[in-house]
C-alpha cells in the first residue's frame, strides 16, 4: 500500500534549488529514464494539443517533447526557482544560436520554446481538465503523499489523456540501505498501479528496469547521489550527527568495490502510463450519472 512518507517537502525545494547548477553532473538518469519513456510514448497514437511536464528540472524533458509534437502547447512546472529560471534560460534560444539549428524549422518558429512556472506538483495551479498528456520523470517519489498528489493530476487531466510516468522503486540504493544509511522509502510498482486506479484513472501500465551505476569512488558517489536531490527526510540528521553518517557512508561504499575497482550502485525505475477515462470520474470518488429521455411508444 502506497502511504504518505517522511518526507519534507520544504527540503527538497530547498535541496533541489541549492544544487541547480549541480543536477546537470547527475542528468543521467534522468536521460535513461526519459529515453525509455520517449520509446514508451512510440506505441500511443495520439497527438496532444497540451502537455504538463511535472519536475521539468533543467528542461530537457520540455526539449524532447517540443520536438515531438511541435504544435502542443507545452509547461513545465518545477518546485525549485533556480531550476525553472535556468531552464527558461535554455529554452528561449536565440534564433541564430547553436540549439536552434539543431531544431527544426517548426520547433525555431517558437519562442519560447515552452512556458515555465515555479509550482508545487502537488497542488497545481490549473483548471480542472485542463492537461491532455502529464509527463513526470523521476518526481513522484519526492511528494510526501503520492496518492494525493496523483489525484491531483486526475483532476487537471483532460478526458482520455494520458499520464505518463517514471519514479524510483525499492530496491533503489539498496546497497546503502543495507549497510544501515537512513534513506527515504520507495514504493512498490504494484502499489503505484493500485493508486493509479483508485485516482481515476483507468488502464494502468507498469513496469520496471535495474540500472547499476559503477562509480569510480565513493566520494563520486555521494556527490552524485547529492546532486540528484540529497536527503529530504523529516528525520534526517544534521550538522556532526549529519558527517558522522557521511564517514559510514563512505565506509559502506568502499567495501563495495568489485574486482575492477568500481563502486555498483543499484537504481530501481518504474516505468508507468494510465489513461484517464472519457466519462472522468468526480472529485470524491463520485461518478457522473446521465440521464436520457425515454423514447416515446409507438
Amino acid at each position: 500500500m502506497v502511504q504518505t512518507k517522511d518526507i519534507d517537502r520544504l527540503a527538497v525545494r530547498r535541496q533541489f534549488a541549492r544544487r541547480a547548477g549541480r543536477l546537470a553532473q547527475a542528468n543521467f538518469l534522468l536521460r535513461e529514464a526519459e529515453s525509455q519513456m520517449l520509446s514508451r510514448l512510440d506505441l500511443i497514437k495520439m497527438t496532444p494539443a497540451s502537455i504538463v511536464e511535472i519536475g521539468s528540472g533543467l528542461g530537457d524533458g520540455l526539449l524532447a517533447l517540443r520536438k515531438r509534437y511541435p504544435e502542443a502547447s507545452l509547461l513545465g512546472v518545477d518546485v525549485a526557482e533556480p531550476l525553472v529560471r535556468h531552464a527558461r534560460q535554455r529554452l528561449s534560444p536565440p534564433a541564430d544560436g547553436f540549439l536552434a539549428r539543431l531544431l527544426d524549422s517548426t520547433v525555431r518558429r517558437r519562442q519560447p520554446l515552452a512556458s515555465l512556472a515555479v509550482a508545487d506538483g502537488a497542488q497545481m495551479p490549473l483548471r480542472d481538465n485542463s492537461a491532455e498528456l502529464i509527463w513526470s520523470n523521476l518526481c513522484l517519489h519526492w511528494f510526501d503523499d503520492p496518492v494525493s498528489t496523483v489525484a491531483e493530476w486526475h483532476r487537471i487531466i483532460r478526458h482520455d489523456g494520458l499520464l505518463m510516468f517514471s519514479m524510483f522503486g525499492v530496491d533503489t540504493l539498496k546497497e546503502l540501505r543495507a549497510g544501515g544509511a537512513e534513506l527515504m522509502q520507495f514504493h512498490d510498482m504494484h502499489d503505484l498501479g493500485d493508486a493509479l486506479v483508485a485516482a481515476g484513472f483507468a488502464d494502468p501500465v507498469m513496469d520496471m528496469s535495474i540500472i547499476k551505476v559503477a562509480f569510480s569512488s565513493a566520494d563520486k558517489a555521494i556527490e552524485d547521489l547529492r546532486s540528484m536531490g540529497g536527503n529530504a527526510l523529516l528525520s534526517r540528521r544534521k550538522g556532526l550527527a549529519g558527517r558522522e553518517q557521511l564517514r559510514r557512508w563512505r565506509l559502506e561504499l568502499s567495501q563495495l568495490r568489485d574486482k575492477d575497482g568500481a563502486i555498483p550502485v543499484t537504481f530501481e525505475i518504474i516505468y508507468g502510463h494510465a489513461w484517464c477515462p472519457s466519462r472522468k470520474r468526480l472529485p470524491g470518488g463520485l461518478q457522473p450519472v446521465e440521464f436520457h429521455r425515454r423514447p416515446a411508444a409507438d
